[in-house]
Formats: structure tokens, C-alpha cells, sequence
């Protein structure tokens, strides 16, 4: 009798245990909001039979690149958006689109020193992000050839005791961003210089 108490008292310590650290647990922090996406906007009809994309692009894999290390790489958001926006609606003719930099690289910031850097949170990583794409179309329906091709370049910084949930929503925030101004940039420049090639 006095052994099955201990053993009711052990599960019942043991139980209280388990509930005190189920009540400390951390919250998750707000996950990935998923892939930017464009297949709601407008397509863009070019008169080619076929449209190519190219990721030409090669990311190092290694420090101080990181785009590998983004949820929604900025190599993938660039060929989701040819394949929303672009539509090939002739029937002759090829449109080559090249993904030719997608690149994110992490510069490590100097960080204050002495009595002052003990007291203060510093900016510790800068982000630089550029994206390059371009746009040829070659014997289009009428037998001539136009080019297209836009740069986005962008910055931000982020503090040195960022978790890593902080950081990809920055990473996040940074291609929403850069994509959203290649998105207007690219289209107005295809406008203007393949306007030949426009349905």
C-alpha cells in the first residue's frame, strides 16, 4: 500500500512537471508567409511560339552569399514570375528570358567597442541584394528582335541579437520588396522596347 502511494505521488510529480513546462514554452514566432506570387496580375502576351527562361545564375552555397538560406529564394521568385506574368500567344519566334544574378550577400558590420559597445545593441549583418534579368526575343513573327533587362539593387541591416525567425522576416520583407519593384521596372521596360512583340 505505502509502495503504491509513492508511485501515485512520483506520477503525479511527474505529471505536474510535464504541465509547468508545456506552461513555459515559448511561442512560436509568426512562420513564413509562403512564395510571393503574380498570377493575379495581367499577363503580359508576346507574339512568340515559345517562351524560354534561363537561370543562369549560380549561387555559391557559401558564406558570405546566403540566398540559399532565404525560405523563397530570389532565383526561384524571378522564374515564378516569368511563368505568371509571361505568355507566349503567337506562332512563331522565341522570347529568351535569363535570370542572370539573384544574388543575397551578408557584409558583417563593425560593431562598437569599449564601455559603450557594452551597453548598446549594434547593427550586426547588412544585407545586399541584387537581382538581374533580361529579355531577348529573337525571329518573331515579323522577322525582327528586340531586348529588355532590369537591375534591382537593395539594402537593409538588421541588429546583432536577431533570432533567426527575426531574419527571415527580413529576408522575406527584402524579396516582397525587390520583387515588387522589379515587377513594375521590368514590365515597363518590356512595354517600351519589345512594344513590337506586345498582343
Amino acid at each position: 500500500m505505502t509502495r503504491s502511494i509513492a508511485n501515485l505521488r512520483c506520477l503525479l510529480v511527474f505529471f505536474s512537471a510535464l504541465i509547468f513546462l508545456g506552461a513555459c514554452e515559448v511561442p512560436r514566432e509568426r512562420p513564413f508567409n509562403g512564395p510571393i506570387s503574380f498570377s493575379k496580375l495581367p499577363k503580359i502576351k508576346l507574339n512568340v511560339a515559345n517562351i524560354d527562361v534561363k537561370r543562369v545564375y549560380k549561387a555559391p552555397l557559401g558564406f558570405p552569399n546566403v540566398e540559399h538560406e532565404m525560405p523563397d529564394q530570389l532565383l526561384d521568385a524571378a522564374e515564378r514570375w516569368a511563368k505568371d506574368r509571361l505568355r507566349a500567344v503567337g506562332k512563331y519566334g522565341v522570347a529568351s528570358l535569363t535570370i542572370d544574378r539573384a544574388s543575397v550577400v551578408e557584409v558583417k558590420l563593425e560593431k562598437a567597442g569599449g564601455i559603450r559597445g557594452a551597453f548598446i545593441i549594434d547593427q550586426g549583418e547588412r544585407y545586399d541584394v541584387v537581382l538581374s534579368v533580361g529579355i531577348e526575343v529573337l525571329e518573331a513573327a515579323s522577322g525582327g528582335q528586340a531586348a529588355a533587362r532590369t537591375t534591382v539593387r537593395a539594402s537593409r541591416t538588421i541588429s546583432e541579437n536577431a533570432t533567426l525567425a527575426e531574419r527571415e522576416r527580413l529576408w522575406e520583407h527584402m524579396n516582397n520588396e525587390v520583387m515588387g519593384e522589379f515587377n513594375q521596372d521590368f514590365e515597363a521596360r518590356i512595354r517600351r522596347h519589345l512594344s513590337a512583340f506586345l498582343r
